[in-house]
């Protein structure tokens, strides 16, 4: 008698747990949801990568065109003052440490993780 009792409660207490405010649920489900078990998290995600080599706008650019090349790529911004890049993505797509990957092996260090040495970068970026 105790088993299904237990049975009972953990999928009563399963149905019961909920992802968050209903109102940011009906938002997210107009923007680019994505579905996970019953919730809907946000798809397009962006996070922020420190590259302290990133000096000029050619460099950026360069940069940028490495990322586009990356499947579930939206968007990208720099700021070259804070030597920071904005990458806007799909978070059921990419990672984050993908973009970091990718930033590493096009020859710049990112987010203390060092850049590849045999990487080759046309003159004038760094």
């Amino acid at each position: 008698m105790k088993l299904p009792t237990l049975i009972f409660s953990a999928l009563a207490l399963l149905m019961l747990s909920g992802c968050g405010d209903p109102d940011d649920q009906a938002k997210e489900k107009n923007a680019n949801p994505t579905f996970m078990f019953w919730c809907f998290r946000k798809e397009i995600v962006s996070d922020d990568y420190h590259i302290p080599d990133m000096k000029k706008p050619a460099a950026a650019s360069y940069i940028q065109n490495q990322l586009k090349s990356i499947p579930g790529y939206v968007n990208s911004d720099y700021n070259l003052s804070t030597q920071t890049m904005t990458v806007e993505y799909k978070s059921s797509t990419v990672r984050k440490m993908n973009f970091e990957e990718a930033i590493a092996l096009s020859g710049f260090s990112v987010n203390h993780r060092p850049a590849n040495p045999k990487a080759k970068i046309p003159e004038g970026l760094k």
